[in-house]
């Protein structure tokens, strides 16, 4: 029987193997293809805007070096997507769009009435959450781009040429009106795009641009990473010292990435039963209700960054730039909200693990999903239904979420943790919340990916079983 398995198995492989280097796969699998390569010819065009910088303004040669250790533009080039480091049109991404989302989602939380209910409204209800986050992403955009403005300006890492003697291209002032402009609409044109995204390609297209945006920085995080450990003075004691250092971490790099992954997929297993189905013995076809360990994702990481952002953006304005000033609400947020504090990685990941509390119960709803086991008849072996099964899962959700949440908060302060342990900077050191988005997103796509893969394999089959009948039933008209 075993024997007769295998055959089977190995048969099927052969079979995929040769429909693959014939092409068959990518007439079935067509729609797939052309979503996948929608999305990457998209990403392409991203990439490209990224290298276009804001008109009116000269890049400081030390452009890079000068914002690459400020939590500000770390935080806004992990959630945009964008690239702060080139200035470009596209600097600001996603950023407000998901500081305005978070707000409105909380907001939903039967905070406001109207929101809530529209948050129970199905798809319409949806697509008019969506088009007030827009509205409301709007005075976000232009905060964090006058912001970015203060502080560039104040550390000379950009030179505007309004006003000049040599260009003449207008006043002073209209600097500080046409840049924020143009930040504005490259992020609604990144809106857009994720948008045809969602629609035309793989993946939620606000994750994949953040994913892209994260990944596009990885190779020159591990350039720069080595540069640092390894000396360049020729002594051999030294270098052997650097490349050891850099191997350390590489291997840190990989455990940590599958530490995150088992983590992520960790769950579990509520057997559940139906009402006149009977005991099954066989494990393999044992329903059940799977909980993930970390049922919130990716989330609150990025909801904990975003709050801390905001009052950062608000304290640059405030002190127009100055890395220097003496104002109360600028020096609050250096001092407590900072990653380069331990107040700051505190609050950081105390804000982690209350969000992952909060949007668990959001994402796994214990009073609907005892209601749905009302309406099927549905049960779990050994728990009454109705309260007490509510009272069950709700239960398992918050020791899951304990578990949940204390993993991702030290993922996320990790690499604040080990700058503060060591001399290697931040945005070189492992983990993080750039990290965490990078894998999950990864994860959330290939399973969309396998979904759309087993759909039209049943596709398939159903229409090969509608011609063989088809076929029978011709066969015998005589």
């Amino acid at each position: 029987m075993a024997a007769k398995v295998k055959k089977t198995k190995k048969a099927k492989s052969t079979k995929y193997k040769n429909e693959f280097a014939k092409g068959g796969f990518f007439i079935r699998n067509k729609d797939l293809v052309k979503r996948i390569v929608f999305t990457l010819i998209v990403l392409l065009v991203i990439r490209a805007g990224t290298l276009l910088t804001v008109p009116g303004i000269e890049i400081d040669e030390n452009f890079r070096e000068g914002i690459a250790g400020q939590d500000f533009f770390q935080l806004l080039s992990t959630l945009g997507g964008g690239s702060i480091g080139q200035f470009s049109i596209l600097a600001l991404g996603v950023s407000p769009y998901i500081t305005a989302s978070i707000i409105v989602q909380l907001l939903s939380t039967d905070v406001v009435p109207v929101l809530t209910r529209w948050s129970k409204s199905g798809e319409r209800g949806r697509r008019k959450l969506d088009r007030l986050t827009k509205v409301l992403a709007i005075p976000f955009a232009l905060m964090q781009s006058v912001a970015t403005i203060f502080t560039l300006t104040s550390q000379n890492l950009i030179i505007p040429k309004w006003g000049s003697n040599e260009t003449g291209t207008g006043p002073a002032w209209f600097y500080f009106v046409l840049v924020p402009l143009v930040m504005l609409g490259g992020t609604f044109l990144m809106l857009w795009i994720s948008d045809q995204i969602t629609i035309k390609g793989i993946g939620n297209g606000v994750s994949i641009i953040i994913f892209t945006g994260i990944v596009s920085q990885m190779p020159t995080n591990f350039i720069n990473t080595f540069k640092f450990w390894v000396e360049t003075n020729g002594e051999s004691t030294i270098l052997f010292d650097g490349l050891l250092k850099f191997l350390i971490y590489i291997i840190s790099f990989l455990l940590v990435i599958f530490v995150v992954v088992l983590m992520n997929e960790a769950e579990r297993k509520i057997p559940i039963q139906q009402t006149g189905s009977g005991l099954v013995d066989t494990k393999d076809h044992t329903p059940y209700l799977p909980l993930k360990l970390n049922n919130a994702g990716v989330i609150p990481v990025i909801f904990a960054s975003a709050i801390i952002s905001t009052p950062m953006t608000v304290a640059q304005i405030v002190a127009g730039g100055d890395q220097n000033s003496t104002n109360g609400f600028y020096l609050f947020t250096q001092n407590y909200l900072s990653f380069g504090t331990w107040w700051g990685i505190g609050i950081y990941g105390v804000l982690t693990i209350l969000f992952t509390f909060l949007y668990a119960q959001v994402q796994i709803n214990p009073e609907k999903i005892t209601e749905n086991f009302k309406k099927s008849g549905t049960f779990i072996p050994g728990i009454k239904p109705g309260k007490e099964t509510e009272k069950f899962l709700s239960g398992v959700i918050n020791r899951l979420s304990v578990l949940g949440a204390l993993f991702l908060a030290g993922i996320a302060v990790l690499p604040y943790v080990i700058t503060k342990i060591t001399s290697l900077p931040s945005h070189l050191a492992i983990g993080g919340t750039g990290l965490i988005i990078v894998i999950s997103v990864s994860i959330q796509t290939v399973q969309q990916l396998k979904g759309r893969l087993i759909q039209q394999s049943f596709l398939d089959k159903k229409q090969d079983k509608f011609k063989e009948d088809e076929t029978s039933y011709n066969s015998h008209i005589w």
